[in-house]
C-alpha cells in the first residue's frame, strides 16, 4: 500500500531544469527578428502605396551575414570551432567585408525606390 503512494520530493527531483538556449541560438534568435521586422515593414508598406520595393536583394543579406560572423566567433571561443583562429578570422572577416559591401549596395538602391 506504502508503495501506491507518491513521495513529492521525488517528483521534484524528475522534473527537468530549465537550460537557456545556446549563444549561438540566441544570434539567429535575433537574426530571425530583424527578417521579420524587415519583412513587415515591406508587406506594410506594399499595403500603404500598392508599389513593391525593388533592388532589396543585398540588403535581404545583411542580417544573415552579421549571423554568420557572429557565430563564427562564438563557436571559436567555446572551442568547437574547426580551423582555429585563422578559420575563424577570415570567416569573420569575409562576412564583415561582404556587409559593407551590401551595405554600400543597398543602401543607394533603397533610396533610389523614394526618389533619392
Amino acid at each position: 500500500m506504502d508503495g501506491d503512494r507518491k513521495d513529492p520530493r521525488r517528483e521534484e527531483e524528475q522534473q527537468p531544469t530549465y537550460v537557456p538556449a545556446s549563444p549561438i541560438k540566441r544570434t539567429w534568435a535575433w537574426v530571425a527578428v530583424v527578417y521579420v521586422l524587415i519583412c513587415t515593414a515591406l508587406y506594410t508598406y506594399f499595403l500603404a502605396t500598392g508599389r513593391t520595393l525593388t533592388g532589396l536583394g543585398p540588403l535581404m543579406l545583411c542580417p544573415a551575414l552579421a549571423g554568420l560572423g557572429v557565430s563564427a566567433v562564438l563557436r571559436y571561443r567555446s572551442g568547437k570551432a574547426r580551423g582555429g583562429r585563422l578559420a575563424c578570422a577570415a570567416l569573420t572577416g569575409a562576412c564583415a567585408v561582404l556587409l559593407l559591401f551590401n551595405l554600400w549596395v543597398g543602401i543607394p538602391a533603397l533610396l533610389w525606390n523614394f526618389g533619392g
